[in-house]
């Protein structure tokens, strides 16, 4: 796995609110690494990549850092963060901050790409232009969006591309009419970012937890800005000083920003209506510097909003794999609730190419932090016989990378395997994709394959996914194409004989733990706001529940649709 890039300059950032006892702490307990980089010469330094600055410690919440930063003041601003941009009519203000997002990881791991092009992830994601030669979202264009359609955008590799392959100007001309597109020229655009870890934080309506806080603060120190979002209106009076915004009603959020930083220090009086606590985050908005203070603003920590649906992407670079595979093409958007302790996903491939293909990295949904898990590689489509190329527990909601501990040439068909471990059952910890029942569901377009995805509890006997409930297991292979190099011998050579080596059951019985009934029914609800205010709506917010006997499946609950 790609290594994150941290910084020294952190402390600096902003100082003039800091302290001057503070300047002296240490941000963290610093690596072996950074310190024996810090005492290469400055031709050296010049040279060699700076490693993660903080000692990592496998047993933390986030990312492997247990420190508590405790700054008063910190900012992505100015060295982290591209300037601010201007949606205009658009309603991509999605777009704008999680590639925003996306660009902050790349200049931490010292990348600039300029910006990355918010037509294209617009485009690529809404079929209503054109019909397009792949499964992509049910959605029309400008219509606004949320902050997962990014997740399967980057993790499929059909972006991110450079803005200037194409440009913002190409929405706004589409919106008045005064311009075409080329169907074949959209989708075939190559990305050139490659994303290995997509953080989630999910909380229920209401203030920032403290421990969600700290969460935060760690990932924007560690990883960069992360995308979020709120209830907000350019006319309201809970905008105050052109700085300041804080809002406590009833109103779910209808705006995607980008958290950059933050100010503890910022008082309870410098809203409209007094927060119960100090503090603030710094967020970068996509309407201009007009807005706000040069297009930045303060949002409190109290906020309902602010910490309901937030996203990151990092340890992002420019290796782009040569091939990726994958059956949950809109990406993951229901969680599968168990009554077992310990179960298997699993996805068979067909290799795509007739040259040799080494594993780069094998990407698989997460549902929370502290699951155990274990990848397993199988070669001729086999469920069993299966070994083990990587283990660990995971360090967040959303996706999670590894690479194999050995090298791993595929063969024709062969299989991924993940185990799932916890210590608590009739808990959310399967992440899938399923169809939504909803014409008007984002996720309507999506069509489950037989044969291909399966389940298990105990890694002998499997249930198909995609003939029995209509899903996919959420695993991704990436490979690169290595034409001089021979495929080594497999130790596993059992070959798939139709079921010969899988052994199925039937849905109607019981996979020890996981009690399975016959009879499957889905629903979508939504929430409509009217008469938007500024282009910003509210619009669909899904939550699919799929009952089965001890099974649950729903949505989850950052499905929301954010307008600009």
């Amino acid at each position: 796995m790609k290594k994150v890039i941290a910084f020294i300059t952190v402390l600096f950032l902003g100082i003039w609110h800091v302290e001057a006892a503070d300047v002296t702490l240490k941000l963290c307990e610093y690596s072996d690494e950074y310190i024996a980089w810090s005492k290469l010469s400055s031709e050296e330094k010049a040279n060699t990549v700076m490693p993660n600055m903080c000692k990592q410690e496998e047993e933390s919440g986030l990312v492997g850092s247990s420190n508590s930063y405790s700054m008063e003041r910190f900012t992505l601003q100015d060295k982290y963060i591209l300037d601010v941009r201007n949606q205009s009519i658009s309603d991509d203000c999605w777009a704008f901050s999680t590639l925003a997002a996306i660009e902050s990881n790349l200049l931490m791991n010292n990348i600039n790409t300029d910006y990355l092009s918010v037509a294209h992830l617009e485009l690529m994601t809404q079929d209503s232009l054109y019909t397009p030669s792949f499964m992509t979202f049910n959605r029309t264009f400008n219509s606004g969006g949320n902050l997962d359609y990014t997740s399967a955008y980057v993790l499929n590799y059909w972006g991110p591309i450079k803005e200037s392959d194409l440009p913002f100007q190409t929405i706004t001309n589409l919106i008045n009419h005064t311009t075409t597109i080329n169907q074949v020229d959209i989708i075939n655009k190559k990305a050139i970012v490659d994303v290995d870890d997509i953080f989630n934080l999910n909380n229920s309506q209401g203030s920032c937890s403290d421990s969600s806080i700290e969460t935060i603060k760690q990932y924007l120190v560690n990883h960069g800005a992360l995308a979020a979002s709120i209830y907000f209106d350019i006319k309201s009076s809970d905008y105050v000083n052109g700085a300041y915004y804080y809002y406590n009603g009833t109103n779910m959020s209808n705006h995607a920003v980008t958290i950059v930083g933050w100010d503890d220090s910022v008082e309870v009086n410098s809203f409209k209506t007094n927060a119960s606590r100090k503090g603030a985050w710094i967020v970068k908005n996509s309407y201009g510097t007009s807005v706000g203070d040069n297009g930045y603003y303060y949002v409190s920590y109290d906020d309902i909003n602010i910490c309901t649906n937030i996203v990151g992407f990092y340890n992002t670079d420019l290796n782009v794999s040569d091939e990726v595979y994958y059956y949950d093409d809109l990406g993951t958007n229901v969680t599968l609730t168990s009554k077992s302790n310990v179960n298997y996903m699993a996805n068979i491939y067909t290799k795509k190419s007739g040259e040799t293909e080494k594993i780069d990295k094998v990407t698989f949904a997460t549902s929370k932090e502290g699951i155990d898990y274990t990848v397993y590689y199988a070669s001729n489509a086999s469920l069993k016989n299966y070994e083990e190329i990587a283990s660990g527990t995971t360090s967040h909601a959303g996706y999670m990378s590894i690479t194999p501990n050995k090298d791993i040439y595929v063969t024709d068909k062969y299989s991924i395997i993940i185990k799932y471990e916890t210590d608590d059952t009739e808990e959310d910890i399967i992440p899938v994709a399923m169809k939504g029942s909803s014409k008007t569901s984002p996720y309507y377009n999506f069509k489950a394959t037989e044969g291909v995805s399966f389940m298990s509890t105990n890694g002998t006997t499997w249930l198909d996914l995609g003939k029995n409930l209509k899903a996919q297991s959420s695993i991704r292979v990436y490979t690169s194409i290595e034409k001089s190099t021979p495929i080594p011998e497999i130790d596993d050579t059992t070959e798939i004989n139709e079921d010969a080596s899988v052994e199925l059951i039937n849905p109607n019985n019981n996979i020890e733990g996981v009690a399975l009934g016959d009879t499957v029914s889905t629903f979508d609800t939504g929430v409509d706001i009217e008469n938007p205010q500024t282009g910003m709506i509210s619009g669909i917010s899904i939550i699919i529940g799929l009952s089965i006997i001890g099974v649950i499946i729903f949505f989850k609950k950052k499905n929301k649709i954010y307008k600009i």
